[in-house]
């Protein structure tokens, strides 16, 4: 038992040392080079400093060794096994809580093949040409939940016209259970003026027959979107 316990502590020793080692030449060489007035261009400094991590590690195990030798040699087993198993303890707590944390924040992902199809429908001011809609217009969804992007693409047909107004279609396709997911879209290249709305699907969204009502879109007059979802 003392001698699993010594080689435990002697192990956690070495890996700290080396992490220490490591972080420290990272980030001392980066702020060395950055007081020097090296240029940090495209990220230059950080990849070569990035480069001299692993000596770091291996110049920071070596002394973690060293000492954790010298430290066995004067320690009692009660003391060794105390922080061995301390120390593995509660690296086993961190690591039994970080994937703990993982599988509770996951967003509770749908199977594959589960996961439900959003069409949207956007229903513009005017008319413009449905040849030009995909050099105009720019669009994207996200997730409130952890800011997740969701994957989305084009409808086919991209737009029609109704009543004096240009339709446009989208697909999006949510992978998590989540409330709180937006759809903005914008005209190509003001990225900065976008248009969003909450789509309101709730937790976990249930198929419907058809589209529902137009909602008009308050920060846009003149615009407005309906929804309807499919499932596989």
């Amino acid at each position: 038992m003392a001698f699993v316990a010594r080689t435990l502590l002697f192990i956690a020793i070495v890996v700290v040392a080396a992490a220490v080692g490591a972080a420290g030449l990272f980030f001392g060489s980066f702020l060395l080079a950055t007081l020097l007035g090296a240029d940090n261009m495209n990220g230059g400094l950080a990849m070569g400093a990035a480069g001299l991590a692993p000596w770091g590690a291996a110049i920071g195990s070596g002394l973690g060794a060293w000492c954790a030798f010298r430290l066995l040699r004067h320690i009692g087993n009660r003391a060794a096994m105390a922080g061995g198993y301390g120390i593995t303890l509660l690296a086993a707590l961190c690591v039994g809580g970080w994937f703990l944390a993982q599988d509770l924040t996951d967003g509770d992902p749908y199977a594959p093949g589960e996961a439900p199809t959003v069409l949207v429908e956007w229903r513009l001011p005017e008319t413009v040409c449905h040849e030009c809609v995909d050099g105009i217009f720019r669009f994207t969804a996200r997730s409130t939940f952890r800011d997740w992007t969701l994957s989305d693409q084009w409808d086919e047909p991209r737009a029609r016209d109704e009543a004096g107004h240009t339709v446009l279609r989208f697909r999006v396709f949510p992978q998590y259970r989540q409330p709180g997911r937006i759809f903005q879209l914008w005209r190509a290249p003001n990225h900065d003026d976008r248009i969003t709305v909450d789509l309101d699907l709730g937790y976990d969204p249930q198929p419907t027959d058809d589209y529902g009502p137009w909602r008009d879109v308050a920060s846009a007059p003149g615009n407005a979107f309906r929804l309807r979802v499919a499932r596989p």
